[in-house]
């Protein structure tokens, strides 16, 4: 690929808040670039764990490459100044969507013609029916041909009803537009699946007859797609796509308006350079608040009403519209390496280099890693290194996202694919290293030669990664029923491979032996890596309460002088019993409200730690910025926003430094011994009802022993809380159905309560791994 052919390369993403349509937008575009066959499309293709298709939401970016072939180059005008006739063009596909949303599939041509005069009557359009056409050949009058409309005195059209639409017809509309003295026809399809609206632009052609218009008109384009999730967990996947493309189409489901993440993922847009294209989707549910929210998302983007699409990834409505909008604005690849000095396909004075922003494991080819190409280009069998980790490979194998891997034989500038690097160690590689091909490099100029001298210095090379994730909740996870420890920790490696927000370090649990902390980015995160984990991996597991890290400051022992040290605390036990300063993390809320629930929302803040801030409205919404403890998140603060707004409004959150924090902790004593699985750090305001909440649901789940069980909440020394399992009762033989001697049954009765008291100073508790999991229910 020449550094010519990169013009034709469009590299982006669709953005959007969860549940806006994203991923049926993404089926139309296989669809329409035929890249995935009608008969093997099925919904949410890009979905590839079971899991996205069952929860209806994406959670995995997903790379595709499309080829698409349009006509968009053989018309000057819209090449250069935007689609022909634009206006009147607009509304004629308006009406042929209606019509057919109505009508369906199934009918004859004549029933489609006359509901479509209607329609473009209701819009003032006019137009003649099978107008009269001279066909010219050499200035020459040689036959009529009557188009079903002329709109406007401007464009034909020709209604077909039809299974398919072969090139016969494309042809034959082509041959009668040249003839004529229009330049621009649509040759419509209402007999398939979906409506199917071709755009057929005759110009160029009239002027140099030498010109066949097969070949003026059929341009190729490689299209890069990144599907993107949509919740604010997984914002982390959307910064490392952003860093891969030049362009971003930003959906807007036209049932909600914007959201919370619509806001947040468009921010991350503009900070990474990228052009927006704005769409409105499920149009076709001829919503009356419709051009409202049109107007709203304009002033958003801030550009004309216009220039924000009105699509329905559902039916199809505008899709190769948006398509060709895409390949008209979004800028070429970015190519770090100076043009200029390419001085074939594959060589560069740079050396070629790639930057991974995803990764997964297969058992064959070892650690496959998504990849950009920004310099020169690789192919299979070269020698390259891994600049952060200092890894060395040879290609195993590199290639496209067709969508499923398909190899070949090198990639190039500007493209997206994967390279199998052979590896097996999920340590190896990282995301957001930088891969280099080294074979000839010359470091002499920058601090080294690659030929064995000492000096190398690869870091040089580096390109600008990613930012590291910041895990917000800890979870500890620990092996149960016929899971073992290495198959718990193997798998969370290989998941950690295509998902680097998460990070996990070695834990254990005197009740439940060896296990992991690990670190999600928030609840949701941790639910759908729970999930993967039983169902790809097979895994059962018991997890722990949700913790988040705390910085404290305490005194330290005469060792250290009295001191006062500062430490981070991720581990509940660790957390001293009487701190000097606690501070705990805290997050900048945005919540998205209609304005007839702001009551309801405020009211929030009696419930949970909120500081409110400003108020702003954009369109017939309010942004309400907030400010609370990242521990307040994880108390079910989405489910309380959604119940208080029936379930309109929608939040994003960032970290936002720390402050200082009122938390204790709190420790659950059975028998008079700590058990450190139970133990918590819980707001001060807090600690006495969990402290009751956790011995009541104990005392309900410990069984009985032959002494009685204390049970007592403990916070600073001080016991706060407590319940008491009583003892078994044993019967004492006849004596306890038939009465008998009291002098010798009383005797009985003290030699079982002195028996106790032995068995409860010998006894221990242990707590079973059922009941663990049992008190973790909410």
């Amino acid at each position: 690929m020449t550094s010519e052919s990169r013009k034709n390369i469009r590299n982006f993403v669709i953005i959007a808040h969860i549940d806006s349509g994203k991923s049926t937008l993404a089926d139309r575009f296989l669809e329409v670039t035929h890249t995935v066959e009608a008969r093997d499309m099925r919904p949410q293709y890009l979905d590839r764990l079971p899991l996205e298709r069952e929860r209806g939401i994406t959670i995995k970016m997903a790379p595709v490459r499309m080829i698409y072939t349009t006509q968009i180059n053989a018309d000057s005008d819209a090449d250069q100044r935007g689609l022909l006739y634009e206006g009147v063009t607009y509304k004629i596909r308006g009406a042929l969507f209606d019509v057919y949303n109505t009508l369906g599939p199934g009918f004859k041509e004549s029933i489609y013609q006359k509901s479509l005069e209607a329609e473009l009557a209701k819009r003032n359009l006019s137009f003649e029916r099978e107008k009269i056409l001279d066909v010219t050949y050499d200035g020459k009058k040689v036959g009529v041909y009557r188009p079903d409309f002329v709109v406007e005195e401007k464009i034909v059209l020709e209604i077909k009803a039809l299974p398919f639409l072969g090139q016969l017809e494309k042809k034959q509309t082509w041959n009668y537009l040249r003839g004529s003295k229009y330049r621009l026809a649509f040759l419509v399809n209402f007999g398939g699946k979906e409506i199917e609206i071709n755009r057929i632009v005759y110009d160029e052609i009239r002027d140099n007859p030498r010109f066949d218009p097969r070949e003026s008109a059929q341009v190729e384009y490689v299209l890069n797609l990144i599907d993107t999730p949509g919740h604010s967990d997984f914002s982390y996947e959307v910064s490392r796509a952003l860093v891969a493309v030049e362009g971003a189409i930003l959906l807007v489901d036209a049932t909600k308006g914007i959201q919370a993440q619509t806001l947040s993922n468009l921010r991350s847009a503009r900070k990474a350079g990228l052009t927006i294209i704005g769409a409105i989707n499920k149009v076709d549910l001829n919503l009356p608040h419709l051009e409202k929210m049109i107007a709203s998302v304009a002033a958003l983007l801030e550009v004309k009403e216009e220039e924000i699409f009105r699509i329905s990834a559902k039916t199809g409505r505008d899709v190769k519209e948006i398509l060709e909008e895409v390949i008209r604005i979004v800028p070429l690849p970015r190519i770090l390496a100076d043009s200029s000095r390419i001085k074939a396909d594959y060589i560069s004075d740079n050396p070629p280099r790639a930057l991974i922003f995803d990764s997964l494991y297969d058992d064959h080819k070892g650690i496959i890693a998504f990849v950009r190409i920004f310099d020169g280009g690789f192919k299979t069998g070269d020698e390259v290194r891994l600049v952060a980790s200092g890894t060395q490979f040879k290609i195993k194998e590199l290639g496209y996202f067709s969508p499923d891997l398909k190899p070949s034989a090198a990639i190039y500038t500007g493209e997206i694919g994967y390279i199998a690097t052979g590896l097996k160690e999920p340590a190896l590689v990282k995301i957001g290293d930088t891969v280099l091909r080294i074979e000839n490099l010359k470091l002499s100029s920058r601090g080294g030669s690659s030929s064995g001298g000492k000096t190398e210095n690869f870091s040089n090379f580096a390109l600008q990664g990613y930012r590291e994730a910041a895990p917000v909740v800890f979870i500890s996870l620990y092996p149960d029923g016929a899971t073992k420890f290495d198959d718990l920790f193997k798998a969370i490696g290989r998941l950690q491979l295509n998902d680097a927000a998460l990070s996990f370090e070695p834990d254990a649990n005197d009740a439940l032996g060896r296990g992991l902390k690990v670190g999600f980015l928030g609840q949701l995160h941790f639910e759908i890596t729970a999930s993967r984990l039983t169902r790809e991996f097979n895994l059962e597991f018991i997890t722990s309460f949700p913790s988040i890290a705390y910085r404290v400051s305490a005194r330290g022992g005469s060792a250290s002088g009295g001191k006062e040290t500062t430490y981070i605390i991720k581990q509940p036990q660790d957390f001293p019993d009487d701190p000097e300063r606690v501070w705990q993390p805290m997050i900048k809320l945005e919540i998205l409200t209609p304005q007839q629930y702001l009551g309801q929302v405020m009211n929030l803040k009696n419930v949970f730690d909120l500081e409110i801030g400003d108020i702003l409205t954009i369109g017939e919404n309010l942004i309400i910025s907030g400010r609370m403890p990242l521990a307040e998140l994880i108390r079910d603060f989405d489910d309380q926003l959604k119940s208080s707004s029936a379930g309109f409004a929608s939040f994003s959150y960032e970290l936002d430094g720390e402050a200082e924090a009122e938390a204790e902790k709190l420790e659950i004593l059975i028998a008079d011994e700590v058990m450190p699985e139970l133990t918590r750090i819980v707001p001060k305001k807090d600690v006495e009802r969990e402290a009751r909440s956790t011995a009541e649901r104990l005392k309900e789940l410990l069984p009985k022993q032959q002494f009685t069980q204390a049970i007592q909440a403990r916070c600073r020394g001080r016991i706060i809380a407590r319940e008491t399992v009583p003892a078994m009762k044993k019967l004492l033989g006849n004596f306890g159905k038939t009465g008998g001697d009291r002098t010798r049954k009383m005797k009985l009765w003290k030699k079982q309560q002195r028996g106790k008291e032995k068995l409860k100073e010998m006894g221990k508790i242990k707590l079973s791994p059922e009941i663990f999991r049992n008190i973790l229910k909410k």
